[in-house]
């Protein structure tokens, strides 16, 4: 599998193979209030927006913007969940209002990103060592992603504001959840200073 943001800058930000953004399930039916399963319709627009910023930093910075959707098999679960998710079911793609860098999308049938063999093989192949994680949902995917990177080796960055999930007290848990598993939790305004742009300058 390959993906159009293997690319090598030619600029100063020379480590591309470092550090990632994982956009996660960031899908029309998770993202529509007329779903049996969607994100808190007041903050839409603010994840949107941040979750946008976020995409137009790494492109700009020549580092990987990995996009993964759910892709649910499991009868049982499609019928609980009203076919949201549902393989070939109508709504499944990433949300028109989302940045798109590239075509490659990955995917996957469990919470954990991680467990797609192709994302890792590219992870490991472009020797990734931070992710950099958004979408949705705080309580669920995002955590299990979270978990997952932890478990194997990564510095996991999660970016608040960039990150959706069915009410405010579910995120509010989540990010405590994160704080305290030892990952970073940070904005999309902060992404300038999380990400050490001398240690990329001295990249190479």
């Amino acid at each position: 599998m390959t993906t159009s943001v293997l690319t090598t800058s030619t600029t100063a930000f020379t480590q591309t193979k470092k550090k990632a953004l994982l956009v996660i399930d960031v899908q029309e039916n998770l993202l529509n209030s007329n779903s049996k399963i969607h994100m808190d319709p007041t903050a839409i627009p603010s994840f949107i927006q941040n979750l946008n910023k976020s995409i137009e930093f790494f492109e700009e910075n020549n580092m990987p913007v990995i996009y993964v959707v759910n892709e649910w098999t499991n009868p049982i679960l499609n019928l609980l969940t009203g076919n949201v998710c549902k393989k070939g079911a109508k709504g499944t793609g990433i949300d028109k209002r989302v940045r798109l860098v590239n075509d490659t999308v990955y995917r996957k049938s469990k919470m954990n990103a991680l467990t797609n063999k192709d994302l890792l093989q590219f992870l490991e192949e472009n020797s990734i060592s931070e992710l950099y994680i958004a979408g949705l949902f705080a309580e669920a995917c995002i955590k299990g992603t979270v978990n997952g990177g932890i478990k194997n080796d990564y510095n996991v960055i999660i970016i608040e504001d960039a990150v959706g999930s069915r009410s405010a007290s579910k995120k509010s848990r989540s990010v405590n959840f994160y704080k305290a598993k030892g990952s970073s939790v940070i904005t999309a305004d902060q992404l300038g200073h999380a990400v050490d742009i001398r240690t990329l300058n001295k990249a190479g």
